[in-house]
């Protein structure tokens, strides 16, 4: 596998089929898979954990970092997190790889320097099924 650009890592507002918007002002992008463990060891395990494979829970934390501006996009994620609203986002990959899910931003923080820009952090967190597609 190559290496591949950060700054391609783009954080997009919609579903895939339908065009999304990139989320203008972004610097930094992270993803984050988290899959829940469910141990069923028990005194047949000869002292060695068991886990059952497939279960547990799993979600994704989208957290993105960036500078506020007044691009449709950032409108609609400061929009969701204000209103509290679960919706499609969705990540592109410098590969051509997308992950497509709902999240609900959990974390909405805007801060401002004098003579600065004003920047904004968020943290997506995701609700239901996602769709990962690998190109």
């Amino acid at each position: 596998m190559t290496a591949q650009k950060g700054n391609s890592l783009l954080l997009k507002a919609g579903a895939v089929a339908a065009s999304p918007v990139t989320v203008a002002g972004l610097r930094n992008t992270s993803l984050k898979l988290s899959n829940s463990m469910v141990d069923v060891t028990n005194k047949d395990s000869a002292g060695y954990r068991t886990l059952l494979q497939g279960a547990g829970e799993q979600s994704v934390t989208i957290s993105a970092d960036g500078t506020a501006d007044s691009a449709a996009a950032f409108s609609t994620l400061q929009n969701n997190a204000f209103n509290n609203t679960i919706s499609t986002y969705c990540l592109f990959f410098d590969n051509g790889d997308t992950l497509e899910c709902s999240f609900q931003i959990t974390s909405f923080e805007v801060s401002g320097t004098y003579n600065k820009e004003q920047l904004f952090t968020c943290t997506l967190e995701s609700s239901g099924q996602w769709t990962f597609t690998n190109n």
